[in-house]
């Protein structure tokens, strides 16, 4: 499993995320959803092929949305960093599936409907097409009024609304607002909430930034430095180290440039901004190495 996967899962499992998101997209931020009825599902699932053995399928997160022990739906999400044209056939497969499990299951009375969003996190393109089956596969115009539609739930991430956007109650804000500033180049400003999964938002933003390990050592040494745990730390502070650190490899880079030009330390130290005393250690490693 990849570890954005794996990262991206671990937080949607979280039951306070996964019914923030669902109220946020499906019922444009009212708390339809309460955390309390859901339940984890299974996400494994089989299937078989002639000649060939039995496969297995799985989804990224599924619950169970449950009012008392009646199973009012079965909600699956299928993350993606990129569009991907099958992902219609993919859906069919996992939905498919869930209806199967109920057909299977002697003396069923009620059946349930099930429920796939798809979270896309891309930030360089839109999800433009294959949001159908309809788009994925060719259909003969004699058999167009035979062949019915699947329609898949895409939802762009780092498109979202500044409404929908402020409507998360969850740490899943920031998650938003975040992909939000890679699409648009602009700097990063959290929300101000002080988060719920510290660990879970940290490896998010470790691993969804362009600048993996660096954002990673920072956030991680934040965390320890302050001795902070779920409910304590919002994204601000953190994020200002990051960008304060970022500011000053660059100045260092830029010194060392002007150094080897044999610009003088004084001149440096101005136009880097950084302090004469650093500029000058940075000269003593130039005369070290040459």
């Amino acid at each position: 499993m990849a570890e954005k996967d794996k990262v991206q899962r671990t937080l949607e499992s979280y039951n306070d995320v996964f019914a923030d998101i669902m109220n946020v997209l499906l019922f444009d931020g009212r708390e339809v959803v309460k955390e309390d009825e859901l339940t984890d599902a299974q996400p494994f699932s089989y299937y078989k092929m002639d000649g060939e053995k039995v496969r297995g399928q799985e989804r990224d997160v599924a619950k169970f949305w449950k009012n008392g022990e009646i199973r009012l739906s079965l909600i699956g999400l299928e993350n993606q960093m990129k569009t991907e044209r099958a992902m219609p056939l993919r859906v069919i497969g996992y939905d498919g599936a869930a209806y199967r499990s109920q057909l299977n299951q002697k003396g069923k009375k009620h059946y349930y409907p099930v429920i796939s969003l798809v979270l896309y996190f891309g930030t360089k393109r839109h999800w433009k097409k294959n949001r159908s089956l309809r788009d994925v596969v060719i259909v003969p115009d004699e058999l167009g009024r035979f062949v019915s539609d699947y329609k898949i739930n895409v939802f762009e991430l780092a498109w979202l609304t500044d409404q929908q956007i402020h409507a998360f109650k969850s740490d899943f804000r920031e998650v938003a607002l975040f992909l939000r500033s890679l699409r648009t180049g602009e700097r990063f400003l959290d929300s101000g909430k002080k988060l719920e999964h510290v660990m879970e938002i940290l490896d998010l933003f470790r691993v969804m930034g362009e600048n993996e390990t660096d954002l990673g050592i920072v956030l991680d040494e934040y965390s320890k430095e302050n001795n902070l745990t779920k409910g304590e730390i919002g994204m601000g502070d953190p994020m200002k180290k990051y960008r304060n650190r970022i500011i000053s490899e660059k100045a260092i880079d830029d010194a060392l440039e002007a150094l080897k030009e044999k610009i003088a330390p004084e001149t440096v130290a101005k136009i880097v901004k950084l302090p004469l005393e650093k500029v000058l250690e940075l000269q003593k490693q130039i005369t070290v190495t040459a």
